[in-house]
């Protein structure tokens, strides 16, 4: 279990690395290229993205619940640009966009629901480990 549990976590932040990176860079860059409001829409989630790829970064190690807030906020970006960029800059079918934030949606969903368990587990390992109070 330790395995999958480290396996999920270090998954998590390759993907916030990469997506924080990727999300300011080419966001701020399609910022001048936008023209219509459906790719406004797709720039502004890419951004949204990328600091909150940053922020959830900054706040993971703590696994507060903020910390979740912050993921969920970042997956729902993920997945709205995802849905999104390949219509409105790739000129592709919306059957397309729905089956690209579908499958990110779906692997970012199973990504999440591994981070909450391996909180459960550290915090039921960590109980386990303290000594009982005697009184």
């Amino acid at each position: 279990m330790k395995v999958v549990v480290r396996l999920v976590n270090g998954l998590l932040v390759l993907l916030l690395l990469a997506t924080a990176y990727l999300g300011l860079k080419d966001g701020f860059h399609l910022l001048t290229e936008a023209r219509s409001a459906a790719q406004w829409v797709a720039t502004g989630t890419e951004v949204l993205y990328g600091l909150t790829a940053l922020a959830a970064l900054a706040t993971l190690p703590s696994g507060r619940p903020w910390a979740l807030r912050l993921l969920i906020v970042w997956a729902a970006a993920l997945t709205a640009t995802s849905a999104l960029a390949p219509v409105v800059w790739g000129k592709t079918s919306w059957a397309v966009g729905a089956a690209s934030g579908g499958g990110v949606g779906a692997l970012l969903a199973i990504l999440l629901w591994g981070w909450r368990r391996s909180l459960r587990s550290a915090g039921r390992a960590r109980a386990d480990r303290q000594p009982a109070s005697g009184g």
